[in-house]
């Protein structure tokens, strides 16, 4: 969910362009994660109800509601905290990318040296998996306006 969200926030940030308050572009985020927390968690019940055939909660479900609420929460007052500062409104949306971009290739370097791969195997890898963000993150921006 948290990966996911980043690359929705990316493409948020970069359609901004600077030309919006930031205010409203805060709102725009933390309304965006709202949505996307609520329409996961509803894909992931229907999804749960058809694979188990009983449409009745189960204790794991409020787990993983809590699971995607932190997880939006977490990414998405990381993409804040530049509005925050005295900075212009182009400003903190970069910052906020940059940030967002360091999660993705944090979790990607994470992950290799997680399963015990070199420092610079990790290393290339998060670099693979920020370009590949960018792209995907290029290609929703273009798709979408």
């Amino acid at each position: 969910m948290g990966l996911y969200l980043s690359i929705v926030l990316l493409a948020l940030l970069v359609g901004f362009g600077g030309g919006g308050t930031s205010q409203d572009e805060v709102a725009l985020l933390w309304g965006t994660s709202i949505g996307l927390s609520l329409a996961h968690f509803f894909a992931f019940r229907l999804t749960e109800v058809f694979a188990r055939g009983d449409p009745k909660p189960n204790s794991e479900d409020g787990w993983i509601a809590l699971g995607l609420v932190l997880a939006a929460v977490a990414i998405t007052g990381l993409a804040t905290v530049p509005y925050l500062f005295d900075l212009s409104t182009l400003d903190a949306s970069t910052v906020s990318s940059v940030l967002l971009f360091g999660v993705i290739g944090g979790t990607g370097f994470g992950c290799v040296r997680q399963v015990g791969g070199s420092t610079s195997r990790a290393v290339a890898f998060a670099v693979m998996v920020v370009a590949i963000a960018a792209v995907v993150t290029a290609v929703k921006f273009t798709l979408t306006h």
